[in-house]
């Protein structure tokens, strides 16, 4: 092949410029047809004749263009037409005005070789640009999505009723207007400890947040939406986990004080034994204990001195009625004993009939004993004879059972006026049926309090397969109602 061969046609063989000295390692390979105009789409690169390709050896063959793209590619102004390797001019780019597409491979045209040149990778279209947002403009693809999903859970919470929880005792709180001085009072009736105004103080907590209620007399509702508001709930909330993503806002009281020992009245108050005694003090408000088990209220005035029943002493501890069994309640065996023995009396003597059993604890051997007196028994009534007692000494009367043969297991009259004793009284009723009614209470200084008969008795519960528990599925036909 001729040294003019070897030279690029229209240039100046003495420059020895290439197209890689010309433009770079890194010629972007951009794919013009669709830019450049049609008068000079007509002008094509021609092919090399075959007979100026040398059947040499590889090695004389010069790098196929398209490894070039591999490199990186600046971004620079297109070239002027220039010639390329086969002596054809290339044609010059036409400047755009709007965004350059993306490049695409140029594929050169080689004329046939005896011999196939190695093939080149195979580059792939460069991806088009995000388009930027415009100067002060914020696109967020997922934002939107987000923010909708915080909504929707805060609206949630928003909407969800507190709870009031101390202890064990929780309930929903379902009044918008009530207070907590309120929901104090409400619930002061099974919470004793809560009587005293003074010494109760409220939390709300909710998603981790916690905040001390100021005033009693605040509404829960309006405190609960003024947390949920808050930056500090908002941010809190977004770190729960998934399943904790509705949390529940409790309402709690705190008990900060109790009264032990001497009562502590405010400077115008006082506890007195008697009125003579209130009537000589200088305390704008006396409280007299009297004789019929009340406190009575004394206030003075230049109108008069004025005594009633007192209401409410928010210095004095609350006190409810109740009973807290120190002995082991009586074994279920032993009861079963009882209900027999009633129903085997009717059936003897062939009709309606009472019978009584004195339970009894052996403190020596620290077990329930039963004990039948000699008794003279009808249809309405039991009459003991307490002669025969066994050893007090050593036998602690805990409960007198009696029972009620077919009527209701109801304290009568007759009951009332019998059962004085500091002690624990059952009646069973309805013995013609397979459960019996049972009823119990205790007596207190003449005064009659009933009883859960569970407290005092263990339950007729026995032991059963496991495997049954998982035969039970709830049908939900109870929410539905």
């Amino acid at each position: 092949m001729s040294e003019q061969n070897n030279s690029m046609n229209g240039m100046d063989p003495g420059t020895g410029n290439s197209l890689e000295e010309l433009f770079g390692s890194a010629l972007p390979p951009l794919d013009l047809g669709d830019q450049i105009p049609a008068s000079a789409q007509t002008m094509q690169p021609q092919p090399v004749p075959v007979e100026s390709q040398p059947a040499a050896a590889p090695e004389a063959q010069p790098q196929p263009i398209p490894q070039q793209v591999e490199q990186a590619q600046p971004q620079m102004q297109p070239p002027q037409a220039v010639p390329n390797r086969a002596g054809q001019p290339s044609m010059q780019q036409t400047p755009q005005t709007g965004p350059v597409p993306a490049p695409q491979a140029v594929q050169q045209t080689a004329g046939p070789v005896t011999q196939a040149a190695p093939a080149a990778p195979v580059q792939q279209p460069a991806a088009v640009p995000t388009p930027q947002p415009a100067a002060g403009q914020v696109i967020d693809l997922f934002g939107a999505v987000a923010e909708d999903g915080a909504e929707a859970r805060l609206a949630r919470l928003a909407n969800a009723t507190p709870v009031f929880e101390y202890g064990s005792i929780r309930e929903d709180i379902t009044d918008p207007a009530m207070t907590f001085e309120q929901l104090r009072v409400k619930m002061s009736a099974d919470c004793p400890e809560l009587e005293a105004r003074s010494h109760v103080s409220w939390t709300v907590s909710c998603a981790g947040i916690t905040e001390r209620v100021s005033s009693a007399d605040a509404s829960i509702f309006e405190t609960k939406a003024k947390i949920e508001k808050g930056r500090k709930f908002k941010d809190a909330l977004k770190k729960l986990k998934e399943k904790d993503r509705d949390p529940v806002c409790t309402v709690k009281p705190t008990v900060t004080a109790q009264k032990k020992g001497v009562l502590r009245f405010p400077g115008y108050k006082g506890l007195f034994c008697s009125t003579e005694q209130a009537e000589q003090s200088d305390k704008a408000i006396a409280y007299i204990p009297a004789q019929d088990g009340r406190v009575y209220e004394m206030r003075r005035n230049g109108i008069g001195t004025f005594i009633a029943p007192s209401q409410h002493i928010a210095e004095l501890e609350g006190v409810r009625s109740g009973f807290h069994m120190s002995l082991p309640r009586l074994p279920a065996a032993l009861l079963a004993q009882i209900v027999a023995f009633f129903r085997r009396v009717c059936v003897d003597y062939g009709r309606d009939l009472e019978a009584l059993v004195n339970v009894l604890w052996d403190r020596q051997g620290r077990q329930y004993v039963l004990h039948v007196p000699p008794q003279r028994i009808d249809k309405a009534s039991v009459e003991t004879d307490l002669s025969q007692q066994p050893d007090p000494e050593r036998y602690l009367h805990v409960m007198d059972v009696h029972s009620h043969n077919t009527m209701a297991a109801r304290f009568s009259r007759t009951d009332d006026a019998d059962e004085q004793a500091t002690r624990l009284y059952m009646v069973v009723g309805r013995l013609d049926r397979y459960y019996p009614d049972i009823r119990c209470r205790f007596a207190c200084g003449g005064r009659h309090v009933e009883v859960p008969a569970e407290q005092v008795c263990e339950r007729t519960d026995v032991p059963f397969a496991p495997e049954w528990l998982k035969a039970v599925q709830e049908t939900g036909l109870k929410e539905a109602a």
